[in-house]
């Protein structure tokens, strides 16, 4: 019990690296954040539950949503840890959640680093990416 407790420890603890991780156990980190999402953050009616791709990329950001597909893509290469992987989950689907009609207007307005729905985002995410990622754990 102890050596399977140190053996999930060292791959799916906060600073493990999600690279280390199959595809297979990716895509299942992934499944587990939108139920984690769906329970703690909602799933607004109008738009339901998101879909995900978790993919490499050469750009340097963490995720992205897409809101005209309802698609959250996190880029897994970029987020180097497994709490960068959650936290940029949590921050995509935190955007599912916001009435994003005016988000440009906000951006030209604010910038990315003061926008006030990246602001929520980056706290939302902060607040829950722990807990969601010691529950994974718990159930592995």
């Amino acid at each position: 019990m102890l050596l399977n407790f140190i053996g999930i420890n060292q791959k799916y603890g906060a600073y493990s690296s999600v690279t280390d991780l199959t595809n297979q156990e990716r895509r299942k980190l992934a499944e587990f954040c939108r139920e984690y999402c769906m329970e703690y953050l909602g799933v607004p009616r109008k738009k339901g539950i998101p879909s995900f791709s978790i993919v490499k990329s050469n750009s340097e950001c963490y995720g992205e949503y897409c809101s005209e597909r309802e698609r959250i893509f996190v880029y897994y290469n970029n987020c180097g840890t497994i709490q960068k992987f959650v936290d940029t989950f949590i921050h995509e689907y935190t955007h599912h959640t916001q009435n994003l009609n005016k988000y440009d207007k906000l951006l030209s307005k604010f910038g990315y680093d003061e926008h006030p729905l990246e602001v929520e985002a980056r706290d939302v995410a902060k607040r829950y990416r722990q807990h969601c990622l010691e529950s994974y754990r718990k159930c592995l």
